[in-house]
């Protein structure tokens, strides 16, 4: 084919391609909705996927130019459509690839041509990303425009880091032909390096964080089922950030016995709670959230370890002691 004959076949076919690459976008969409939810969708992708029909000039460089044996036909050349999904972190790419290898709505293989250039070039950061062609099954309709049987689209999986470094790379040391300075490469191959310390710091912390949040949210329903249980009269606040920080700070009062008599304790000073809580919380807000009747039990059970861990003036916890016939310390000492 010539270069004329390339550009009009996929002139022609531009309107099927992009109708194929938003299938494909919204189906992927879908998948990590209804698998994470709404919410981890937003978390998870940091700029929204856009289809990319490729540009005439990079197809015929790729098709006449730069070919290296990968095209000896046009059907060769499986890019001509493509979408990004670009995702925070690395672990998320291996969740993403998964649901886009598991879905009936087309043929997923691995992009050869990723692959191999990966292989050969240790240079590229990309390394964890995926890259992947899925091609149509079956003729199907989408937006009003009939998609025929196997027309392929490149879906690319990336975190942001790689993004940017892609963005910056790409062109400097692998589309251009021009650019060979040592100094080049060695500058990109350190910042590479960065990135990729930096991107495995990210998922380290990532992780640590979702340890601390299963643990306080362990600890926030213990509380909650509790107060239900024992002081069902009185009205918490539902959702508070303060909540939840306080029950933070407190994870090293509360130790390894955990919340063990808990239950136990609050039954045994229901009514002192419910009175106190009905009379503070009118001037105090701390006597709003549900986590008051947990620092009221760390008062009676870890009355030394609790001021370590209190994260406000201890002023604020002269009054439980003094509820529950206690002395704190640092009172003695004044």
């Amino acid at each position: 084919m010539t270069e004329e004959d390339y550009l009009s076949r996929f002139r022609s076919e531009a309107p099927y391609l992009k109708a194929w690459g938003l299938f494909v976008v919204e189906k992927i969409t879908q998948a990590i909705t209804s698998t994470y939810g709404a919410e981890a969708y937003q978390k998870w992708v940091k700029i929204p996927p856009e289809v990319r029909i490729k540009d005439e000039s990079s197809l015929v460089a790729k098709a006449f130019v730069l070919n290296k044996g990968w095209f000896s036909n046009y059907e060769d050349i499986t890019d001509k459509v493509g979408a990004r999904f670009v995702l925070g972190l690395s672990d998320q790419i291996v969740e993403v690839s998964r649901l886009i290898e598991a879905s009936d709505h087309w043929q997923t293989m691995s992009s050869k041509e990723f692959d191999e250039w990966r292989e050969k070039d240790p240079r590229i950061f990309d390394y964890q990303s995926a890259h992947f062609i899925v091609t149509s099954y079956s003729e199907l309709s989408h937006e009003g425009v009939l998609i025929p049987v196997g027309t392929k689209c490149e879906i690319q999986v990336r975190t942001l880091l790689q993004h940017a470094y892609a963005e910056l790379s790409h062109d400097t040391l692998y589309k251009s032909s021009i650019t060979s300075q040592p100094e080049v490469h060695r500058l990109f191959a350190k910042s590479m390096a960065l990135m990729e310390t930096t991107d495995d710091m990210l998922l380290r912390a990532n992780k640590s964080t979702l340890r601390s949040l299963a643990t306080v949210q362990a600890i926030k329903d213990e509380v909650a089922k509790v107060n239900a249980l024992e002081l069902s009269a009185v009205v918490f606040e539902p959702k508070s950030r303060e909540n939840d920080y306080i029950i933070d700070q407190l994870r090293g009062a509360i130790g390894s016995n955990g919340l063990e008599g808990l239950g136990a304790f609050v039954q045994k000073f229901a009514n002192v709670l419910q009175a106190k809580i009905a009379e503070r919380s009118k001037k105090e807000a701390i006597y709003h959230i549900p986590a008051i009747t947990l620092i009221y039990f760390l008062v009676q059970t870890r009355p030394r370890s609790l001021p370590v861990c209190w994260p406000f003036d201890l002023q604020m916890l002269e009054s439980i002691y003094s509820d529950l016939g206690k002395t704190p310390r640092w009172a003695k000492d004044i």
